[in-house]
């Protein structure tokens, strides 16, 4: 059982390949969104905007949660190439 996070070009094609089963991915394009929203906030000396918190051991702290997606064989075409996230070009054996 073979896993992976960020889903990586490499590992992409290894769970294509069947070599890896699954990679944890965290859509960039939404992470760099959320930090520009929350900048622009800063830089305005407003709160960003908080979904949710995590206790770092001493209180809870307001977070910024983007989604997180497990993609695996089932779905790694939807998830990354229908997204437009990777081209269906950058791999082969692609369903």
């Amino acid at each position: 059982f073979v896993t992976g996070q960020d889903a990586e070009k490499a590992s992409v094609q290894y769970i294509i390949d069947g070599k890896q089963s699954m990679t944890v991915f965290k859509d960039v394009r939404t992470l760099v969104n959320d930090a520009i929203n929350a900048a622009v906030a800063l830089l305005k000396g407003e709160a960003p905007a908080a979904q949710g918190s995590y206790n770092n051991g001493a209180i809870d702290v307001p977070a910024i949660q983007s989604p997180v997606v497990t993609v695996d064989a089932t779905n790694v075409k939807a998830v990354l190439i229908d997204s437009g996230y990777y081209s269906a070009s950058d791999f082969t054996g692609l369903p």
